[in-house]
């Protein structure tokens, strides 16, 4: 069964640290070195100097990167910079932002999370993992003993979880707006008979990852490391995953596509590339590159998908004749080019690029292309379109569903690298979980504060 537990998080004391805009920071995974040391250079206390901490080289401290995040997260709660409340408590906490189609606000809470073995189910991926990224973040959670950033997570609706949410008294922390307009606003929940029920109504929950796939197999990598020493203590945070979570169904749980660019080993004849798509796909030429803004051609493909959601189809762009399709699975070959695949997996674009196009089409082998060399991923297409060379192919997709995303996890298989993006992203620094061994964690009875 799933646990969902309250927790007694370290925050920042603005008082001390300054302005909480100048202290948050998006994802470590979606920055650069540059964007990293210009969020930390506004402010020496920005969560990048824990979360992406660098080698102390001076002449008096001469340790590596996560020794200096150690030293300077020991340091914080010392000069009280960072704080760790007395009372348990989940955090709601809400992201308002806009999108074409108007305004939305994505509702989740912050909480613990216990760490599940992939095989247990309760606790399902639809991504593939790479032990040189754990291995990084594991030796940070050795280091520092703290989770500074959240996983994820979605869960199927529950209206008894929603009516306590809705109906529980919070208290405001945070609100604050990030780089993109995005308006993310923290709350507290401490009443006890609340996070109880909260609690129980979880316990019979399938819980997904939506993000972080990297994160939970590093908590369950440090879990299996402190057990080894300290034992299978149910109540110790080692076993524990901060984690973001939301229901399933929520209105604004917003996932986009993430398009391809491939290299082409040679430069491969585009009509002779389109003569071979002809043989699998009905092909409709959009435009030309030289008569359209990047944004018009992405627009004019985007709105050729959007107008028959009832066919399978792929947006193609080749670097080299600047020319604009889109491949339409003939309806014949339905069946016939994804018949080797699991139904929820059949049913996504992204196998079918991969599958039909990639592999039938271009007779490359998906394993072998390099991330960042010979296949580039991309939620800004137009960027895309003007950073295309003469051997670039780009694939524009439609998104991935939220229900697909639940329903190949389910099936146990995964889904292509990079197959999703959910938008907006969570900030990280809001709020921190110490996993200190010598604490435990909240109990179902817990002691009133």
């Amino acid at each position: 069964m799933a646990i969902v537990l309250p927790f007694r998080g370290i925050r920042y004391n603005t008082d001390r640290a300054g302005d909480m805009a100048q202290l948050i920071a998006p994802p470590y995974d979606v920055v650069d070195d540059e964007k990293r040391d210009g969020l930390v250079s506004r402010n020496h206390y920005n969560i990048f100097s824990l979360e992406l901490s660098k080698p102390d080289l001076s002449k008096t401290h001469k340790v590596d990167q996560y020794a200096s995040a150690k030293r300077k997260f020991e340091s914080w709660l010392s000069e009280k910079i960072l704080e760790q409340k007395d009372r348990h408590a989940i955090y709601p906490y809400d992201i308002s932002f806009s999108t074409p189609d108007g305004n939305l606000c994505r509702k989740g809470f912050v909480a613990l999370m216990r760490v599940e073995d992939w095989e247990s189910r309760i606790v399902r991926p639809h991504e593939r993992t790479f032990d040189r990224v754990t291995e990084d973040r594991f030796r940070l959670l050795q280091a520092t003993e703290a989770q500074f950033s959240q996983v994820f997570i979605l869960y199927r609706h529950s209206p008894d979880a929603a009516s306590i949410l809705a109906g529980s008294e919070r208290e405001e922390l945070y609100t604050v707006k990030d780089e993109a307009g995005n308006i993310h606003k923290l709350w507290e929940v401490t009443d006890a008979d609340r996070l109880k029920s909260l609690h129980e109504c979880l316990q019979e929950t399938v819980l997904y990852i939506a993000d972080g796939h990297h994160r939970y197999a590093t908590a369950i990598k440090y879990r299996n490391e402190m057990q080894k020493v300290y034992g299978k203590d149910p109540l110790k945070p080692y076993n524990y995953l901060m984690a973001y979570l939301v229901d399933a169904e929520d209105p604004g749980l917003v996932v986009l596509p993430v398009h391809r660019v491939v290299t082409l080993p040679e430069a491969m004849d585009p009509k002779h590339i389109t003569a071979k798509a002809s043989q699998v796909f009905d092909v409709e030429i959009i435009s030309h590159m030289k008569d359209l803004e990047p944004e018009q051609l992405c627009n004019n493909l985007t709105q050729c998908l959007d107008e028959n959601p009832q066919r399978r189809g792929v947006g193609v762009v080749f670097g080299k004749s600047k020319t604009a399709q889109v491949w339409w699975q003939k309806a014949t070959d339905q069946n016939r080019l994804l018949s080797h695949l699991h139904p929820a997996l059949s049913e996504l674009d992204v196998m079918l690029l991969e599958e039909a196009v990639i592999k039938g089409v271009l007779k490359i082998n998906p394993q072998s292309l390099k991330a960042g060399k010979t296949i580039k991923f991309t939620i800004d297409a137009p960027g895309a379109i003007k950073a295309l060379d003469e051997n670039d192919l780009l694939f524009i997709l439609r998104p991935t569903s939220v229900n697909q995303v639940l329903d190949v996890a389910d099936t146990g298989l995964i889904m292509p690298h990079k197959s999703t993006y959910f938008t907006p992203k969570i900030l990280t620094g809001l709020i921190i979980n110490s996993v200190d061994k010598n604490k435990s964690v909240w109990t179902s009875e817990p002691v009133r504060e």
